[in-house]
């Protein structure tokens, strides 16, 4: 039995898990140097596990070997990216020059990528893929630079652990922080040490016939410390507020940040289950899939720039019309050949997003021009016969679940707004007060 695909849908799955935590991290706190670190170590894992799982089920080896050397950009940086992570979470305090200690971590990853990435010094050299039941497997012997990674990674990984024991012999007895710090730090080197056991010692005695799977065994500690932090803000570090809120931090600006932050978590969400869909579910190219993806995810992080680009909110309203009516065209191409039966519902997700942005306008541009991309396509597709299968059906449902996603955040950010509003008249009250009090004072009362 051929478990290729499953298993490439496993690598997916965990890819898609680190987008997650990263993307709730990051909206958590943006400007935590801690959330933006986990953020990229996360990226980097999930760059290693969607890459493993395209090179897992490819059609070719070359491809399967293109997609491998691809990973480095996960495995080849993820372990400098880890000390870092721990060095900060840790709050150790090195000697060293900040230069010269980013330098001892992050040259080795800039050296594997310039060894192992596609084109790079070695390249596809390094890989020699064989098709088992399992997908395309390496089972290039190890040399030199094979010795040099497990060097590099053994070191950084030893010295990562080390650290988070320190840490953890430090933390006050008998607390629930000490008990969640030993789990994470248990599940750290357990994910070390099957790494060991399960690819570099079969690597060196030239036995490596089984896949790679140290990063799906990797979601155990990082799902361990992002429950920990949950409860103990170890990276999950929240804004503080401010007790009263400056002319340019009004409520509604503050609902309308978040609400760029959702877009971009859909959007990216929208990218890797349209590909698991579209390729992986419909067989589609992989160019074609790639191109949908990073669209989407382009899209969504245009939309986190926005606020940064201007305050004015006619332009804000403005530029996200033009990023969806984009989107939709976009959506409606790529989807030519099936007359976008299913695509063409994705319109409503926009939508839900004017309960926030409050421009009757700019929804009603945007619903005149869906009906118009709609009589276009009638009269360019006038009848397409189309065939309604499990993947079109996994469409439907992918489309009703982020609207659901949509919903509820859009629901939470207006529950938020009156909230805000209501804080905020009680603060405009008490500084009314204050201000006729002061208006009252004359020499009779002053005393």
């Amino acid at each position: 039995m051929n478990y290729s695909l499953l298993l490439s849908l496993v690598f997916y799955v965990c890819g898609c898990f680190y987008v997650v935590f990263g993307l709730h991290t990051i909206a958590a706190n943006v400007k935590s140097n801690v959330n933006r670190l986990f953020v990229i170590l996360t990226s980097s894992m999930a760059i290693w596990s969607f890459a493993y799982s395209i090179s897992t089920s490819a059609p070719t080896a070359e491809a399967s070997a293109f997609w491998q050397c691809f990973s480095v950009f996960g495995w080849g940086v993820f372990y400098s990216i880890l000390l870092h992570f721990v060095l900060i979470l840790t709050r150790f305090e090195s000697r060293l020059p900040k230069r010269i200690m980013f330098a001892l971590i992050y040259v080795p990853a800039l050296i594997n990528v310039i060894l192992f990435a596609p084109f790079g010094f070695l390249g596809e050299r390094q890989y020699r893929m064989v098709q088992t039941d399992l997908g395309w497997l390496n089972i290039h012997s190890v040399d030199m630079w094979g010795i040099w990674y497990i060097t590099y990674y053994t070191v950084f990984s030893v010295a990562s652990i080390a650290l988070l024991i320190r840490w953890w012999m430090h933390i006050e007895s008998d607390t629930s922080l000490k008990r969640q710090v030993k789990h994470f730090v248990l599940s750290v080197l357990f994910s070390f040490l099957l790494g060991i056991a399960t690819e570099t010692l079969p690597d060196i005695i030239g036995k490596n016939h089984y896949p790679r799977l140290v990063i799906i065994v990797m979601i155990f500690p990082v799902t361990t410390l992002f429950l920990t932090s949950k409860k103990n803000d170890l990276i999950l570090e929240r804004k503080t507020e401010a007790s009263l809120f400056p002319e340019s931090e009004q409520p509604h600006d503050m609902d309308r940040s978040r609400l760029f932050q959702t877009a971009t978590a859909i959007y990216t969400l929208g990218s890797v289950i349209s590909f698991a869909i579209g390729y992986f579910g419909m067989g589609k190219p992989l160019n074609g899939e790639l191109l949908l993806a990073g669209f989407l995810l382009l899209t969504g992080l245009t939309a986190k720039l926005i606020p940064s680009l201007t305050k004015s909110r006619s332009t804000q309203n403005t530029l996200f019309l033009v990023i969806n009516m984009v989107g939709m065209v976009f959506f409606m191409i790529s989807n030519a050949d099936t007359g976008a039966v299913t695509a063409w519902a994705t319109y409503i997700i926009f939508l839900l997003f004017t309960v926030i942005l409050d421009s009757e306008i700019h929804a009603g541009i945007f619903v005149v021009f869906v009906i118009i991309l709609q009589i276009v396509y009638s009269m360019i597709y006038p009848e397409i016969a189309v065939t309604v299968d499990k993947s079109e059906y996994a469409t439907r449902i992918f489309i009703v679940v982020l609207s659901a996603i949509a919903v509820r955040r859009l629901t939470t950010e207006y529950a938020s707004r009156i909230k805000a509003y209501k804080k905020y008249a009680r603060e405009q009250e008490v500084l009314e007060q204050i201000s006729s009090s002061f208006i009252s004072v004359d020499k009779e009362n002053i005393r």
